[in-house]
């Protein structure tokens, strides 16, 4: 016990352990404890803050960057047009083929009609070779050129057209344009042609060259600023055009009127 007291007048001093400037000496003592505390809570609080308010910039900073990067990365540049979608046919070339021998059951047609005229009596220039079974073995494909019968004015004739529309397509004419399902068709007989020709201007041009000044070509104007409004194919239905919009016509056809498919001319080599 003794040996405490000398150790707590060794802290305290001599003198009484609990006299009035022990006392006031203590309360300083607390005092002072409370305040270093506060003092480092506050300093500790300020810290933290400053480097929340640092982080919370960098973060928004690098936010700001990556919207603009990626803003930049997706703009294109104006043309002050609309971007068009379209659908394209790759298969298909206007080219036709020739083939010198065939073999039952392929069919031979001597097509002399020039709807199909693309400035080199396409289609008529030699009989065609027909494939009445191409569509047991496949389906229907767009610019496939196939034989039918349709009603004339002279009656019931076998004829042939270009596919352009498909089943369960829509198509529609804008200014002598074929739009499917809404987008711009882009191929070699994606718009109006007569015999070959693709605008007013130049067929007028060829007009007055080949032919008197006097010609009148306002029929033909009329004609390649063709518009139909947009149709809805059914799923037993396509869309047929001859190539050349004069002679030729538009129109809609039932699948199973559909007789075969033109794979090209034939010319015998005896």
């Amino acid at each position: 016990m003794n040996k405490f007291k000398h150790e707590m007048d060794d802290f305290f001093g001599v003198n009484p352990r609990f006299n009035k400037s022990l006392k006031h000496k203590m309360l300083l003592n607390i005092k002072e404890a409370k305040s270093n505390k506060f003092s480092s809570k506050r300093y500790g609080f300020f810290k933290y803050t400053a480097i929340f308010a640092i982080l919370l910039s960098m973060v928004t900073f690098f936010l700001v960057q990556a919207v603009n990067e990626t803003a930049q990365e997706t703009q294109k540049p104006s043309t002050g047009k609309v971007e068009e979608l379209v659908v394209t046919d790759t298969d298909t070339v206007a080219e036709i083929p020739i083939f010198t021998a065939y073999e039952e059951p392929l069919e031979i047609f001597d097509f002399k009609y020039d709807t199909m005229d693309r400035g080199n009596h396409e289609y008529a220039a030699q009989p065609l070779l027909i494939d009445p079974l191409a569509y047991s073995e496949k389906k229907i494909a767009r610019g496939d050129v196939v034989t039918y019968e349709y009603k004339f004015s002279e009656g019931l004739q076998k004829t042939i057209s270009r596919v352009i529309g498909l089943p369960g397509e829509s198509v529609e004419i804008v200014d002598g344009h074929i739009f499917v399902d809404e987008q711009k068709l882009e191929t070699f007989y994606s718009s109006v042609h007569r015999l070959g020709i693709d605008s007013y201007e130049e067929y007028s041009q060829q007009v007055e060259k080949n032919t008197s000044s006097t010609s009148d070509t306002s029929g033909m104007k009329e004609i390649f600023q063709t518009n139909m409004k947009k149709i809805q194919l059914a799923e037993n239905e396509v869309f047929l055009v001859g190539d050349d919009w004069l002679r030729g016509s538009q129109y809609t056809l039932k699948l199973k009127k559909i007789q075969g498919e033109v794979i090209g001319y034939y010319k015998s080599v005896y």
